[in-house]
């Protein structure tokens, strides 16, 4: 175990879950971020890495994380592995193309406080390596699209900006690890039963928008958003997700 507050022997509060596959070239960006927390509890970072060929877990050891390795490459098989290893009370999930913003963790926490029923918190995702209109689209759209969905009863979150309580993921068994999409908006819809699904728009995370500039924003808006609605309506989510990096 890796408490991240200096000097401290206590045990972790907060598990950072963060999933990994061949991310050599952001790895470095995204723990340095996490390890900047203004968090003032013990936090612990766990890198759940997908058995990488590059040097992603070289890296993370370096910087003295803790690293868990996954054979079996899939989202929800690494975010399940990282998570079973965690020690914290409460686990917070995010990926490593993810810039965490230094108030990331007491955010979350904050949110906990909050709303003392809340087996599930999220929060919106933006760009961090866009400028301009790809920027600002998704800054304007973000927000509007998770608050309409969630007051559907549609829970949006996205995998790389979720929260919740260890007691709870381990009642509900975690991750379904059979599907290769919408493993977030399973796991959220599944916590209903044990309080508040939270949608909190001051819980805010960046990430790369590498996927948006390899399918282009319409391609990207429309496949989440059907598969979104696909998984909450029928339960059929696509498994025709590529990998780029």
């Amino acid at each position: 175990m890796v408490s991240l507050k200096k000097n401290s022997a206590d045990p972790p509060v907060v598990s950072v879950i963060v999933c990994s596959l061949n991310e050599e070239k952001r790895i470095e960006n995204c723990l340095s971020h996490l390890q900047d927390q203004d968090f003032s509890g013990a936090y612990e970072i766990i890198l759940a890495d997908g058995c990488s060929e590059d040097k992603t877990v070289e890296i993370a050891k370096r910087m003295g994380v803790r690293v868990v390795l996954e054979k079996r490459r899939s989202i929800a098989f690494e975010r399940q592995a990282g998570a079973k290893a965690a020690k914290g009370n409460f686990l917070l999930f995010t990926d490593a193309d993810s810039s965490a913003p230094r108030n990331w963790v007491s955010n979350f926490m904050k949110a906990f406080r909050k709303y003392p029923t809340a087996a599930f918190v999220y929060g919106p995702v933006y760009p961090n390596d866009a400028s301009g209109l790809e920027k600002s689209l998704p800054n304007i759209f973000m927000p509007v699209f998770l608050t309409v969905f969630h007051f559907l009863r549609l829970n949006s979150p996205i995998g790389s900006n979720i929260g919740i309580p260890k007691i709870i993921f381990d009642d509900v068994g975690g991750f379904d690890t059979h599907l290769i999409t919408c493993e977030d908006l399973d796991l959220a819809k599944r916590c209903r039963k044990f309080g508040k699904v939270i949608l909190d728009l001051n819980v805010k995370m960046f990430v790369s928008q590498r996927r948006i500039k390899a399918w282009g924003l319409w391609k990207y808006v429309t496949f989440h958003i059907f598969n979104g609605i696909g998984f909450h309506l029928f339960g059929k989510a696509r498994r025709d997700y590529e990998d780029i990096r």
